[in-house]
């Protein structure tokens, strides 16, 4: 009887884990379950396929995950909420500093990037054999010295 029930209670906390089913629902099920069970727990017969729940289940109910209870309304209230969301945050919502600095340059907000990225990539291109001419400009014009980077 013990391994019945924790059977019923693992196989209830998966489908609640999954969020397949209300916690009423699945309270009923494993009540129902546990006094149904036979109490000869060590017979060796097999478990009938044909006359059993199982015979009658529907692969699509499992891959679905309980269609039947959700609201007929529930896809247009979520789809007016997330367009009404949508249409607040493009189009009028007022513009702050955290959208004007985020419109900026990446190497202007960070210190020192633009030059650590071309030195990295001035030793790309140096050892695969790539023009580096660009690069050696660009550096130049930030004062590196390419001579300390060989």
């Amino acid at each position: 009887m013990l391994q019945s029930f924790r059977s019923a209670v693992q196989s209830a906390s998966q489908l609640l884990y999954q969020g397949r089913y209300p916690i009423s629902k699945m309270y009923y099920r494993l009540v129902s379950n546990i006094s149904k069970q036979p109490s000869n727990e060590s017979s060796n017969e097999p478990i009938k396929f044909f006359g059993s729940k199982a015979a009658t289940w529907r692969a699509r109910d499992t891959r679905s995950g309980g269609s039947e209870d959700t609201l007929w309304f529930q896809p247009y209230v979520i789809s007016g909420s997330l367009a009404v969301f949508l249409l607040y945050f493009c189009v009028l919502r007022e513009e702050n500093d955290i959208d004007k600095r985020l419109e900026g340059n990446l190497f202007d907000q960070v210190a020192g990037l633009e030059e650590v990225q071309l030195t990295v990539n001035y030793k790309y291109n140096r050892e695969n054999g790539l023009d580096t001419s660009e690069i050696e400009k660009r550096l130049l014009e930030l004062g590196v010295d390419i001579k300390l980077l060989e």
